[in-house]
């Protein structure tokens, strides 16, 4: 929740005109260019910025037509604005939100009716938009993790395409100049390399041809869930895709809970926002269990998927009546473990990737250079 200090810079830092009203700033070029998606930071600045100007006694229906001015992503004005338009109707904050599920899913919309009815809607923002942050840190972890070895990789493939393209074929003019015999391993890197130069026109097309491959795979559930089931079985892979699942799944359904959201419907919220096919399995038989009457934490014991820890830690907010702190606190465990295995990952995959890019190059010298051994002793003898 901001504070006053928080609340005053943020009021002062708005553009006011003379009438008082809020004033519409100008686009920048890089915003026209790039304002076409709405990422989950815009959502959370919305959130955060929403929250912010209703604890300052605007209303709601000023607070939008104000962010849809202030607002530079096109798409996220488009709908901020319409919102402010379902209000204007008459309809309510979170029937305007529903309106746009791509946008804004599940989670938003029964957070802001209960947030509504309560009278907590700007609490109930800024937790909301806590909750975003710390689901786009998580991402975030996961593509600077990647970043690295893709970038190495990269390199590799670039070097040892120089290589095979442009230098190996001036060794292999020479050689055939000399009409010797050459090693098994010069002679399977000339032949790469005349591969490479015959059909590395074709590259662009193959390049293009996987990735439209993979995109349409990305495309179908079943086979999104067997690769994710094959990576969760991985030694060090799947040990931080289950940490993000367990979370995700504790940060959202404790930000429910501590929007008063009730529990059967935080759950349900929580098992359709829920990536992993098996885990939303797991989280429906635990929302049946607890519309039958009985507690969170006993499903989990079960589970193949929550760790121990976390029916344990569970049991205990049920029993102290602090489902939602210590579903919190879980969640902020597993980001710290998800830390420090990603961390681990990375210190452990950049020096083979480098150790991989120095074997691969070194082959190929080591390749071309045997025969020039032979050659001198050829010429010598000579």
């Amino acid at each position: 929740m901001p504070n006053s200090i928080d609340l005053s810079q943020y009021i002062s830092s708005l553009p006011i005109d003379g009438t008082g009203k809020v004033k519409e700033r100008q686009p920048l070029l890089w915003e026209k260019l790039f304002s076409h998606r709405i990422s989950d930071r815009d959502r959370s600045e919305f959130c955060l910025q929403l929250s912010v100007m209703l604890q300052s006694r605007i209303s709601i229906q000023s607070s939008l037509d104000a962010l849809g001015k202030q607002t530079q992503n096109r798409k996220m004005k488009a709908i901020i604005d319409a919102i402010s338009k379902d209000i204007r109707e008459g309809n309510s904050f979170a029937k305007g939100l529903s309106n746009h599920p791509a946008v804004f899913d599940n989670l938003f919309v029964v957070t802001a009716e209960v947030g509504q009815e309560s009278g907590r809607l700007p609490e109930v923002l800024s937790h909301l938009a806590g909750h975003l942050e710390k689901i786009n840190a998580l991402r975030k972890k996961f593509l600077q993790a990647l970043t690295y070895p893709l970038v190495v990789i990269s390199v590799a493939c670039f070097a040892v395409t120089f290589m095979l393209v442009f230098i190996v074929p001036t060794f292999a003019e020479m050689f055939k100049n000399f009409q010797m015999e050459l090693p098994t391993s010069t002679k399977v890197v000339l032949r790469i390399s005349d591969l490479f130069t015959k059909y590395g026109k074709y590259a662009p097309i193959l390049a293009i041809g996987v990735w439209y491959s993979l995109w349409r795979s990305s495309k179908s559930e079943a086979i999104k869930n067997r690769l994710e089931e094959v990576a969760l079985k991985l030694p060090v892979v799947g040990g931080i895709l289950l940490n993000n699942h367990v979370a995700r799944f504790c940060r959202t359904l404790g930000t429910m809970l501590k929007a008063q959201v009730s529990l059967l419907d935080a759950i349900e919220i929580t098992q359709r926002i829920t990536a992993n096919a098996e885990m939303k399995v797991e989280i429906r038989a635990i929302m049946e269990n607890v519309r039958k009457g009985n507690s969170i934490a006993k499903p989990l014991v079960e589970s193949r998927y929550f760790p121990p820890i976390v029916s344990q830690m569970i049991a205990v907010g049920e029993e102290t009546s602090e489902l939602d702190t210590m579903l919190l606190k879980v969640a902020d465990y597993y980001e710290k473990e998800l830390d420090n295995k990603v961390e681990s990952l990375s210190s452990t995959i950049e020096p083979a990737l480098i150790l991989f890019l120095g074997l691969i190059v070194a082959s190929i010298l080591i390749s071309m250079y045997l025969p020039m051994f032979d050659l001198v002793n050829v010429v010598g003898t000579g």
